[in-house]
């Protein structure tokens, strides 16, 4: 981790889906925490010694807590391992400043496409995008309902009725067809995708082979970087 790093507790853990933890990290004395846009990841110094990027999930209005989604990924290095087995309620982490290589540009309209976890950063982006009464519109695609985080939330916001879920398992006029959502090009709406590699290649291929320009199609592939923390 490069740079000033910055203590926080951790305040909540859940586990909300099949395989995902939900973390809500605060302040030590109960203060604000660093300004952060819609898109924004942290590092975290793990127990493990490994450090790893997370993704912001909660609402860049919310300076109270720092909000997080973290699949357990089984065949993965650690990182994901040490979050849902080592970190404990009340724990005590220290982590980055916020960073932003994903955010928001000014459109008319947005569409949002999430793939299984790729969700943190979208639906920070959904709700800030709500906050300001923009145009978006998102789809949130993933294996089944059970393994679907944050869908409770999703429902109960103000932005649920342009939400639309797509479930591998799910009747197949309820699947993800791209092209369709794709095949007007506007050159006053901005597409933003995240999610498994495969998932994100599929949109942001199907978007090109559309003719939708390059400076439209916004993407976040996410990284596994080993770092010990006394590199």
């Amino acid at each position: 981790m490069v740079g000033d790093t910055l203590a926080v507790k951790v305040s909540k853990k859940e586990l909300i889906a099949d395989g995902v933890m939900y973390l809500e990290l605060v302040e030590p004395s109960g203060g604000d925490l660093p300004e952060f846009t819609a898109g924004s990841h942290i590092e975290i110094q793990l127990p493990n010694g490994l450090i790893r990027p997370y993704s912001l999930c909660g609402s860049s209005a919310d300076r109270k807590a720092y909000e997080l989604g973290v699949l357990l990924e089984t065949n993965g290095r650690g990182g994901s391992k040490s979050v849902h087995e080592e970190i404990v309620l009340g724990a005590k982490l220290r982590i980055s400043y916020p960073k932003n290589h994903f955010p928001l540009a000014v459109a008319k309209h947005s569409i949002l496409f999430a793939g299984g976890i790729g969700i943190t950063p979208i639906l920070s982006m959904a709700q800030s995008l709500s906050d300001e009464a923009a145009s978006f519109e998102m789809h949130y695609c993933s294996r089944s309902r059970s393994r679907t985080a944050f869908v409770e939330r999703i429902s109960a916001s103000s932005f649920s009725s342009i939400v639309q879920f797509h479930f591998d398992d799910g009747a197949e006029e309820q699947k993800l067809k791209v092209s369709e959502i794709l095949k007007n090009t506007d050159p006053a709406t901005h597409i933003y995708v995240c999610g498994p590699k495969g998932f994100m290649d599929h949109v942001i291929q199907t978007a090109k082979d559309l003719d939708w320009p390059d400076t439209q199609i916004h993407f976040e592939y996410f990284k596994s970087e080993i770092v010990k923390k006394d590199d």
